[in-house]
This record gives structure tokens, C-alpha cells and sequence, in this order.
């Protein structure tokens, strides 16, 4: 059997006969409009999957919570297979969807990107932590207990996208390509 490999162009042109049928006018967003939804989509704090991968050469794909500044995203965590790899690679892959109950509810982003990890002696640490207030304060609200985490313990992971691509369905948007500059 041949394996015959999508093209660009053949994408494209699947996607526009798709969205011809659902009825669902095709949107090709500008870089600041693509940006913009980006941003509002990772705001609502969907599932997020990271992949990392170390040396040598076995992935590592770990479920996680996360918040967004911007583009940028961070990740509070206690430890793992996860750092190890990134220790020695910090290259990684993160998806972030919905529940795909019908074709049109399609809505995601899959983001390559650049991982640094801060310690509690970091600025970075601690501004990432103000960023996961509102989180830490819910959970101490829903306990009744204070969240407490034994001293060096937790580190935050900073992922600075790469490139990205974005999917919405029900707005019109299917593989839309964002790259760093």
C-alpha cells in the first residue's frame, strides 16, 4: 500500500470543502486576531498535556494545570520524570483542546516550544506564583487548609512558544499556523 503524505495545499482544500459543508464561513485571522484567540482560549484553563523528552530519546507525555501570561505558559509542579528530561532537553510539546462532541465543536492548540524551569530562589518563580494565586487561593478555599509545600520542592516551568496551531471550528479556523518572529 502507498502511504500518500497531506500536503499543504491538499489540506487546505479539504478544510474549504469541510467548512463549505457544515455551512460555516472559513476564517483565515490576521497575526494579531490569531494571537488574540490564542490567548482567550488558553484562559479558560482547559486540559493541558506536556510532552517532554530526554536524551535518551523516550517521551514523557504528563496531564497538568496550568495558567497563560500572554502566550506564555506556566506550570507549578512538584517533580517528575518531566524534569529529568528537561534537564536535558528543553525542547517540548503541549496540547490544550475540547471535547470534540461533534466536528463543529472542534477547538484546540497544539504549541511547540522553549522550557525553562525556576526554583523558589527565582524571580521568575515568584512571579509565576502570583499568576497562580487565584488558583492556590480556590484550593484553600475548597480544604480550609492553607497550602503548605515542604521547602525546595515545587518548581514552575515557563514554556515560551515557538509555533503554534490553532483549530475552532465553529469560527471558521482550521490549522492556522502561528510562528515566533
Amino acid at each position: 500500500m502507498n502511504i500518500h503524505e497531506l500536503t499543504d495545499a491538499e489540506r487546505e482544500q479539504m478544510l474549504e470543502v469541510l467548512f463549505k459543508r457544515l455551512g460555516i464561513d472559513r476564517w483565515h485571522p490576521t497575526r494579531k486576531e490569531l494571537e488574540e484567540e490564542i490567548v482567550e482560549y488558553l484562559s479558560k484553563k482547559h486540559p493541558c498535556t506536556l510532552a517532554t523528552c530526554g536524551s535518551n530519546g523516550e517521551p514523557r507525555v504528563s496531564v497538568v494545570d496550568y495558567v497563560n501570561e500572554g502566550l506564555n505558559i506556566y506550570i507549578f509542579s512538584e517533580g517528575g520524570g518531566k524534569f529529568k528530561n528537561l534537564s536535558e532537553n528543553n525542547k517540548v510539546g503541549v496540547g490544550i483542546g475540547t471535547s470534540a462532541r461533534t466536528i463543529t465543536s472542534v477547538r484546540g492548540v497544539n504549541i511547540w516550544g522553549i522550557a525553562e524551569v525556576f526554583t523558589e530562589d527565582a524571580p521568575e518563580f515568584s512571579h509565576a506564583m502570583t499568576l497562580f494565586k487565584p488558583l492556590i487561593d480556590d484550593f484553600e478555599k475548597q480544604t480550609g487548609a492553607p497550602v503548605e509545600f515542604p521547602a525546595g520542592m515545587m518548581r514552575v516551568i515557563r514554556i515560551i512558544p515557538v509555533k503554534m496551531i490553532y483549530f475552532h471550528y465553529n469560527r471558521g479556523v482550521a490549522h492556522a499556523v502561528w510562528e515566533a518572529e
